[in-house]
């Protein structure tokens, strides 16, 4: 399949349902040996930078929910300043891909000059960032070449999801154990994902090639969810897009909605719908395009994806429309989403 795609972006993101099953194999086999060591862990910090720093943040949300340890995500640039304290009671779990990322590599630096205990989130286990860690979960996403990050987001995300999990397995938590079973049909839910996202989203790309403005909005964990979508907006399509918390949205930004500023609500469930719809009504009164990224039919204009079985696991999914929309958003523009012009994979 993917030797057909002309660009690196686009065959990255069919590639990954199996970068998530290599990943979950990686990451599993590592973690059955650091588990016993990090259980004390009283508080963790999640730190990256772009993409990662998304990661970090569903990586807050799922530390609390499954392993039942508070958390607080920080961007890697302001990790000396807003990180505090930092001990030997404190985790920092630094995510890159590449493990060069100068601010993540000084961000891990400040963290174990003062006693912390670090592990790299990385797919790059030669990496300066794996070698001044004290242990590494190693991503399996296979080289990324699109500055984009795609693949990249995935593999991230099932890494964190499977430490959470483990956390909450040795503390006996229920849930944690639950959602680690669902892995084993990760990679083709992954794959079912993109190739019912695929045709939809090209055909909404081709509706907006025009649009230099989205907002798009998420609640719980699909709030970072929101954020990645805006960011592959900006990197590959050139748009100025921004993500929001879906309520949060009220609170001001929406004084700019107008019939030039689609709005895309990503539902989570099907409890949210009722809201999510109302919401949606609001916008279309303002003339504003509504787009809902959602498992469930019944709306006129949206991403449908398969369904959901566990929500918390649901940035996983509702990410990739969103690769997907920017990927053809970029080429219906006739742009090259692979190079975005004033962009580097590792920013040094």
């Amino acid at each position: 399949m993917t030797a057909s795609l002309r660009h690196f972006m686009l065959r990255e993101i069919w590639e990954e349902g199996e970068a998530a099953r290599r990943t979950a194999e990686s990451v599993s086999k590592s973690l059955k040996e650091l588990t016993p060591s990090l259980s004390p862990t009283k508080f963790v910090y999640f730190t990256g930078s772009g993409t990662s720093y998304h990661a970090s943040m569903v990586g807050q949300y799922v530390m609390g929910r499954l392993a039942g340890v508070f958390s607080s995500p920080v961007p890697a640039s302001e990790f000396r300043h807003w990180a505090s304290p930092v001990s030997s009671e404190t985790l920092v779990v630094a995510v890159s891909q590449s493990g060069e990322s100068v601010n993540t590599v000084d961000a891990a630096r400040y963290a174990k000059e003062r006693g912390a205990k670090v592990v790299a989130v990385t797919s790059t286990p030669e990496s300066s960032l794996a070698a001044l860690s004290d242990h590494v979960l190693q991503t399996a996403a296979g080289e990324e070449k699109a500055v984009t990050a795609t693949k990249t987001y995935i593999s991230q995300l099932v890494a964190i999801y499977l430490l959470s999990s483990s956390l909450g397995e040795a503390k006996g938590r229920e849930e944690a154990g639950k959602v680690k079973g669902f892995f084993s049909r990760l990679p083709s839910q992954i794959d079912e994902t993109v190739k019912s996202s695929s045709g939809q989203v090209e055909r909404l790309a081709e509706e907006f090639k025009g649009t230099e403005f989205f907002f798009i909005l998420g609640t719980g964990p699909n709030y970072a969810t929101a954020l990645e979508g805006a960011l592959k907006l900006k990197e590959a399509a050139n748009v100025f897009a921004e993500g929001f918390a879906t309520r949060e949205f009220l609170h001001g930004p929406m004084q700019l909605v107008d019939e030039k500023t689609p709005v895309m609500i990503i539902v989570p469930s099907r409890e949210h719908m009722g809201a999510c719809v109302s919401l949606a009504h609001r916008f279309e009164k303002l003339k504003a395009p509504v787009v809902l990224l959602t498992d469930q039919e019944g709306w006129e204009r949206c991403i449908l994806v398969p369904p959901v079985v566990e929500q918390i696991l649901s940035p996983i999914f509702f990410v990739i429309p969103l690769q997907l929309f920017s990927y053809y958003l970029s080429v219906a523009k006739g742009l090259n989403p692979d190079n975005p012009e004033k962009l580097a994979k590792v920013v040094r």
